[in-house]
């Protein structure tokens, strides 16, 4: 439902179910009047319970008035006058967020009473009763009253949330209460719905959502966290100014010494999202290395013919072996490089104008466009998108338009020997084989999350970049990374690290970064155990990224000679 935030395990007394008291009868009350008006009671409950068990794709609801509304309006207020967010940001994710809130009871008494709408708030939503009332409607037994585990969140402008399911540790519910601004109806078109999707098989969600849930003031959403099942997304936030403002956590299985306790269930059973990512049995289906009919390759020089076939659809300026040798001199020092107007003028003017003109009929700057926007003419969605997703090239090519067609030549050309030989001067390595895909970012829809390099080896990454670039402005906005679209190279994590989080592109894991350009190829030899991902591309966005990208699978590396420099 959220980024991941510290859960807290505090004691209270009324936070554990115990032997019947007055105390408890007097807390029950005062938890039910923090709720709306009904919301509790066994009519309503049952209810709920039913819409609960019969949902789809996966068990949730959704609550239209949960608190009692003069409550929520003084919590709102608080948040604002006296919180402060910290923005977040991952290949998975970019939000506002604050700390965990269980901490409000170490807060000095002169700042807790600044949050006291708050702190009440929080105690009711993990009140016996409520808990009891969430336990029957989703019929997920006993739930933790010692471990809470809740944070704001505020979607900004370009704040979003991609596809994965919240395992993680002893995670049972999920919940996301909603504090959009009360005297101004949330319109859909703004962004910020939930997205829940059906799976294919377990452990694999379809690639677009069957329900999308827009948030609106006081209402609340939850789900059974299910391994495997419940995949869910937050969509971008296009407006600005106008933030959508959330409270969301988790309830939790229970603790040791609490009632329902069953040990061997404690957290780390369940795999993160980012475990499951990096677990080469979970990644999904990827093309085996096709190979070269021959092992050998020149390094040193094109031949005649290889020029003659590159020069089709090449700038002839790469074609010079005085640049070459320069170009591979750079890539010795910093294992990449890129070349900018790599395309000759003749075909990048052909690309280029089919391409600007199709996002600029599918695509509204600001807007977030209907899940399928771009399918046909010879493209599909990728996914799943618990790890990837963007539009390739559909194995059905009989109806393919103009685009497809071009982009389908192009492709070809990277697998062809005569690229081969040119990847081999310039990198002074000889690919033995390659796999790659022609690709679409679509706004405000499209992402690959961070994967690792597992071969056991290197690999070259190359990728050719066209971003839609319609004027000056929509240059620099794809420069400033603003947008998005970017490629990050980032270095292995630290086991220690919650697994529960990325580093971020602008922290120290970060080894490169290359804003998306137009007409521009990269060269990237990408080490074991490197990560890479295309950051989410935003709806702000001027158009797609669009590019063609490979992996060439290198030959095993020698032992070096004990006086090899």
């Amino acid at each position: 439902m959220s980024p991941t935030t510290s859960s807290t395990t505090r004691s209270a007394d009324d936070s554990v179910p115990d032997q019947p008291s007055t105390k408890r009868q007097k807390t029950a009350e005062s938890a039910s009047s923090k709720f709306h008006d009904g919301l509790l009671e066994d009519s309503s409950r049952e209810e709920i319970r039913k819409a609960f068990m019969e949902s789809k794709p996966y068990l949730h609801c959704k609550i239209d008035k949960l608190m009692n509304d003069d409550l929520l309006r003084r919590v709102r207020k608080e948040i604002f006058e006296n919180l402060h967010f910290t923005v977040k940001e991952t290949d998975i994710y970019k939000v506002h967020q604050t700390g965990d809130l269980a901490n409000l009871d170490g807060l000095p008494k002169d700042e807790l009473e600044r949050l006291s709408s708050l702190f009440e708030l929080r105690n009711a939503i993990y009140s016996p009763e409520f808990r009891d009332f969430i336990s029957s409607v989703t019929d997920s037994g006993p739930l933790s009253g010692t471990k809470t585990d809740m944070s704001i969140n505020s979607y900004n402008e370009g704040c979003h949330l991609l596809n994965h399911d919240d395992v993680i540790g002893t995670r049972r519910v999920s919940y996301i209460l909603y504090l959009t601004d009360p005297e101004d109806r949330w319109n859909p078109e703004n962004g910020g719905a939930l997205e829940l999707y059906p799976v294919v098989e377990k452990g694999t969600p379809a690639n677009e959502p069957t329900v999308i849930i827009p948030p609106q003031w006081n209402q609340f959403v939850m789900f059974t966290v299910q391994p495997g099942h419940s995949f869910h997304s937050v969509e971008e936030v296009v407006p600005e100014g106008k933030p959508r403002l959330s409270i969301s956590g988790w309830f939790h299985i229970p603790q040791p010494g609490e009632p329902g306790y069953q040990e061997g269930r404690e957290a780390g059973e369940s795999k993160s999202s980012l475990e499951q990512l990096q677990e080469v049995k979970r990644i999904c289906k990827i093309a085996k290395f096709a190979h070269y009919s021959s092992e050998e390759v020149e390094d040193d020089a094109l031949t005649q013919e290889t020029i003659e076939s590159l020069s089709s659809w090449m700038n002839p300026h790469y074609l010079d072996i005085k640049i070459l040798k320069q170009m591979a001199d750079r890539f010795y020092d910093e294992s990449a490089v890129q070349c900018k107007e790599i395309l000759s003028k003749e075909l990048f003017a052909k690309i280029q104008a089919v391409t600007a003109k199709m996002d600029h009929d599918q695509f509204k700057e600001d807007k977030i466009a209907a899940h399928g926007t771009g399918v046909g003419e010879g493209w599909a969605t990728y996914g799943p998108p618990h790890r990837l997703r963007y539009m390739t090239l559909a194995e059905d090519q009989s109806e393919a338009g103009e685009a497809a067609k071009l982009f389908a030549n192009l492709k070809a050309k990277f697998e062809s020997d005569a690229f081969r030989q040119w990847l081999a001067v310039v990198a002074q390595l000889k690919p033995q084989g390659y796999r790659g895909q022609a690709r679409r970012f679509r706004p405000g829809h499209d992402y690959t999350l961070a994967t690792t390099n597992t071969r056991g080896q290197a690999v070259l990454d190359v990728t050719f970049c066209l971003a839609t670039t319609p004027s000056v402005k929509a240059s620099e906005l794809w420069e400033s990374g603003e947008c998005g679209g970017y490629e990050c190279y980032m270095a292995p994590h630290d086991e220690e690290e919650d697994p529960a989080t990325y580093k971020a592109a602008d922290e120290e894991g970060a080894l490169l970064t290359m804003t998306p350009g137009c007409n521009e190829l990269s060269l990237v030899l990408r080490d074991e155990g490197v990560m890479r991902f295309v950051k989410y591309v935003s709806a702000r966005a001027p158009g797609s990224r669009w590019d063609v990208a490979f992996e060439y699978d290198l030959p095993e590396e020698e032992e070096e000679e004990e006086n090899d420099s």
